[in-house]
């Protein structure tokens, strides 16, 4: 007779998973949330967000709120650099930026920011100080924008409902002008960030799809604006549109 795998489990590692899936569904929550939300006693609650916050896998915020925090960026860091979407377009990135001054970087969506998993250089002399794992604003960056052209506009105004140290009316003005951001992108098929995350400084992206559909990735140019004038935008937004479509080919996606 064949005796059946026991299932073995460590009830405070369920609890911690719980909550940090909890945070992660909500985008941040507080002790009496998780307390109520997932049923877990608040003395319990206290003892696991301290210890998580410690190994920075979340951090608490001015208003009490916690939120993923790094070190759940770098778990992550580590998975994306052994999946697919990196190797598939690394050559792709490769090929954009040949004999180019631009620099070419991919990104994923991560609790509302966007952030860096691969990059390579082109030919200009100038480096851009950009690195993996680096997070940017959707609104301020053309890898932020692409992926957010993934969201609805419900998700959009949320994710500013997270920015901290900003006024309502001031978040909502930025939620609108990310919207209109993303409604050019999906009747255009890129994103242009024109010198709004630094002066001097523009970048050019466009969306990858998964095999359903959705926005799995983005890729993006960065480019000294004199090497990208604005009446370059539209070339140059069909080439890193196109690079991005054969990448979303490769991961499965159909073109409609």
């Amino acid at each position: 007779m064949v005796k059946s795998a026991k299932n073995y489990s460590v009830p405070a590692i369920e609890k911690a998973i719980t909550i940090l899936n909890g945070i992660s569904k909500n985008g941040k929550m507080n002790i009496n949330e998780i307390h109520s939300e997932l049923n877990i006693p608040k003395t319990t609650v206290f003892v696991i967000l301290n210890t998580l916050e410690r190994h920075s896998l979340i951090e608490k915020q001015d208003d009490g709120k916690y939120v993923l925090g790094h070190g759940v960026l770098y778990w992550g860091m580590n998975y994306y650099q052994q999946s697919d979407i990196k190797q598939v377009t690394r050559p792709h990135l490769e090929k954009l930026v040949a004999g180019t001054p631009f620099t070419a970087h991919l990104a994923i969506l991560v609790n509302y920011q966007a952030v860096y998993i691969d990059k390579f250089e082109g030919n200009g002399f100038v480096r851009f100080a950009t690195i993996a794992g680096q997070a940017l604003p959707l609104h301020l960056s053309g890898v932020g924008k692409a992926l957010a052209s993934g969201m609805t506009d419900e998700e959009i105004t949320q994710s500013f409902s997270k920015m901290p140290g900003v006024d309502e009316t001031k978040r909502g003005q930025l939620a609108d002008k990310l919207i209109e951001d993303v409604h050019f992108i999906r009747e255009h098929g890129y994103s242009i960030e024109d010198e709004q995350m630094e002066e001097g400084i523009r970048c050019i992206g466009a969306p990858i799809f998964g095999e359903n559909g959705h926005v799995i990735a983005s890729i993006s140019i960065t480019a000294l604006s004199k090497d990208l004038p604005a009446i370059k935008f539209h070339a140059i937004g069909e080439q890193v549109k196109e690079t991005a479509l054969r990448v979303s080919g490769e991961m499965g996606y159909q073109r409609r």
